[in-house]
């Protein structure tokens, strides 16, 4: 699944001291070769957010620190854990049924919603794309890892342009995902399945728009690229055009163009609950043409890996998986109904496009969505509640605790392992 952007990205978050790579990682843990930086005070807690828990058991032991971590209900090496944190009521019962001591879980509420956070206003949003109130938004989001983007981009790209015939004023933006590079955006215009959906197209990373913008201006003389530029609006990233002419706005604003989408094609993951919150409406996607081509985790990934057999297990395992699967998206598999739909399976960007536009024509039922929503995601506060939990578990293990992890909301700077 990696990109090999996470340790970029996680060093930009604010209030991370030090990213520590897989290699160094694991070197750490195996060998207690310290990584270059890295300087564990005497009390600590080693908190997984996500990945293989063994790793995190391992650093824990390494560290001599108490382990918490914060799970949908995955429970490995359970012992190696002082707290197990849940987003929901259903995920503690997971974890009850795997014998997990009801005494070590606690429901804190959904991360991922407090990382939503939009510094603009929805009608600002739109203003700031040069969009109309009545012109529909369509919002893609084909993911943040490359095996899943390559494919996917063409894919929405292609349900935009056959939306575009069908409603002529609709806008689609990319929400580009700070691991995808221009090089992947211009890649996947070139790549197999971009051709195997019909879709061709240029791409115009940001200093691109910004120099054809500047030689417009002097030369006065626009072309079919400045021409896209001003159906799409302001520079907000990048510009993407279509072999059709659809002008799509490219930009990393994520949370922004969620609140001020109508409409979002997004696969299934994290979005869909961050779309929820936001009381977007979306279809979900997750096609099954090419299975081989899908990354998966665990022992399924590493047999599905193998030369020549790999690719033949893939394409039987996958569809059997997904049939056993009721629901993919977030908030449906909350809900345990379908909240959104979804289109999976052998399906092509005409069958999503159907869909697309059935919706973008019926306001009434958007509106009913993101009601419906709104109230299954839940409320804002589980990055509060997880901190109280830390203190509570850096006091049962050390009593008195040290200055550093006194004051009120201080828990100290991070040091974060990237794997």
């Amino acid at each position: 699944f990696a990109s090999g952007a996470e340790c970029r990205v996680i060093q930009d978050l604010p209030g991370v001291d030090l990213v520590v790579g897989p290699a160094e990682t694991s070197s750490y843990l195996v060998w207690g070769k310290r990584p270059r930086g890295f300087a564990p005070l005497p009390q600590g807690v080693v908190l997984f957010l996500g990945g293989d828990l063994f790793y995190a058991a391992l650093l824990a032991r390494r560290l001599k620190y108490p382990a918490l971590a914060y799970t949908e209900g995955v429970a490995g090496w359970s012992g190696s854990f002082a707290r197990f944190a849940v987003p929901y009521p259903h995920a503690a019962d997971k974890l009850l049924a795997k014998g997990i001591a009801k005494e070590k879980i606690r429901v804190v509420g959904n991360l991922m919603l407090d990382a939503v956070a939009s510094r603009e206003t929805k009608a600002g949003m739109r203003r700031r794309l040069g969009m109309g109130e009545k012109s529909p938004l369509l919002l893609l989001m084909p993911g943040s890892r490359p095996a899943h983007f390559e494919g996917m981009l063409p894919f929405f790209l292609r349900t935009a342009e056959l939306v575009a015939q069908e409603i002529p004023g609709v806008k689609a933006v990319l929400s580009l995902s700070p691991f995808i590079g221009d090089g992947q955006v211009a890649g996947a215009l070139r790549g197999e399945l971009a051709g195997i959906f019909g879709v061709t197209g240029e791409y115009y990373p940001p200093e691109a728009v910004a120099d054809r913008e500047d030689k417009a201006d002097q030369a006065n003389k626009p072309d079919k690229a400045d021409e896209a530029d001003r159906e799409a609006g302001p520079a907000l990233s990048g510009r993407l055009v279509t072999g059709e002419g659809l002008p799509v706005i490219v930009s990393r604003d994520r949370y922004e163009l969620m609140a001020a989408a109508d409409l979002a094609l997004t696969i299934p993951g994290t979005n869909t609950m961050e779309l929820s919150f936001l009381g977007t409406p979306m279809v979900v996607t997750l096609p099954l043409l090419y299975p081989e081509r899908i990354p998966l985790e665990g022992l399924p990934g590493v047999l599905g890996g193998l030369p020549g057999i790999g690719k033949v297990l893939k394409r039987r395992l996958i569809p059997k998986l997904l049939a056993k699967t009721a629901f993919t998206a977030w908030p449906n598999r909350l809900a345990r109904e379908y909240l959104v739909p979804e289109i999976r399976g052998e399906v092509w960007p005409k069958d999503l496009a159907a869909k697309t536009v059935e919706l973008l024509r019926d306001e009434e039922e958007r509106q009913a969505t993101a009601a419906r929503l709104k109230a299954v995601a839940g409320e804002t506060g589980a990055a509060g509640r997880l901190v109280e939990l830390i203190r509570e578990v850096l006091a049962e293990r050390y009593g008195r605790l040290s200055s550093r992890f006194a004051a009120d909301g201080q828990i100290g700077k991070e040091q974060n392992t990237c794997r």
